[in-house]
């Protein structure tokens, strides 16, 4: 008796089986599948610039006192702009050792030439190996970086047009981005879900057919974008003011949907 339920339970499994594949073709030859696109355009609100403070010389404590002068001077003029601290990010000292190359003293150089009368004269001109070691000169270079991060493009041009004047030595790309990306990420998706109903009824219309439910929803996209970037100068103090302007940031979702075609 036992093995007669055993055998019923295996034939039930095996008969649910097939019918479940069974099924499954059935859907897979039976619906439309399509792709749709969501984009969301929002302006960057978040700024980031890093500026570079260097100073060589032979007297690490003499360029270490200007790195850290024009360092506060960086730090202040942000400060007086409303910019929190806690967006302000000053990186300690790197150093680096510049060799620069020996002096070479001729000592003397050896000259042979014969005179008329057959005698011989000579010149000797050589490198003092002592002297070459002693003449060999070591120069330091000490930099920072400092990163200021705005809320909006205005403050970051009046940073800009103040900190040029404190003569820092290099101005790296500028970085724009969208704090609350994910939001509108969302809102994207939302879009592309949208787009992709209205193809799949716009190709069944075409096609004479109905549509049943939605039974597959696949997101192919993340919340990713690319942050553009300002090219990198090193600028020059300037009468004319000048006003930045920034480019909407495009975010994008893509989903794959399949719906049952009505029989």
């Amino acid at each position: 008796m036992a093995k007669f339920q055993h055998l019923i339970v295996l034939f039930f499994f095996f008969t649910l089986a097939i019918s479940t594949v069974a099924q499954a073709s059935t859907l897979e030859g039976n619906v439309i599948e399509v792709r749709g696109q969501g984009t969301v355009t929002v302006p960057p609100d978040h700024f980031s610039l890093t500026v570079a403070i260097i100073q060589t010389g032979r007297n690490i404590n003499k360029i270490r006192s200007l790195v850290d002068h024009k360092s506060n001077q960086v730090i202040n003029i942000a400060e007086n702009l409303n910019i929190s601290p806690a967006n302000i990010s000053s990186a300690r000292i790197n150093l680096r050792v510049i060799e620069e190359p020996p002096v070479i003293h001729i000592q003397g150089v050896e000259v042979n030439r014969n005179l008329p009368q057959s005698n011989s004269s000579k010149v000797y001109v050589g490198v003092d190996s002592a002297q070459k070691n002693q003449n060999k000169i070591q120069k330091f270079e000490l930099s920072r970086t400092i990163t200021v991060s705005f809320s909006t493009i205005e403050n970051y041009d009046k940073f800009l047009s103040k900190v040029i004047k404190v003569g820092v030595e290099h101005i790296y790309p500028l970085t724009m981005s969208v704090a609350n990306s994910d939001k509108n990420y969302q809102q994207a998706l939302a879009k592309a879900i949208d787009n992709a109903k209205t193809k799949a009824y716009q190709i069944a219309k075409q096609a004479n057919i109905s549509l049943g439910k939605l039974v597959y929803l696949k997101e192919l996209s993340s919340n990713h974008y690319q942050a553009r970037l300002a090219s990198a100068n090193k600028y020059s103090d300037s009468a004319v003011a000048h006003n930045s302007q920034v480019a909407d940031t495009a975010i994008s979702a893509s989903v794959l949907v399949k719906f049952i075609i009505k029989e």
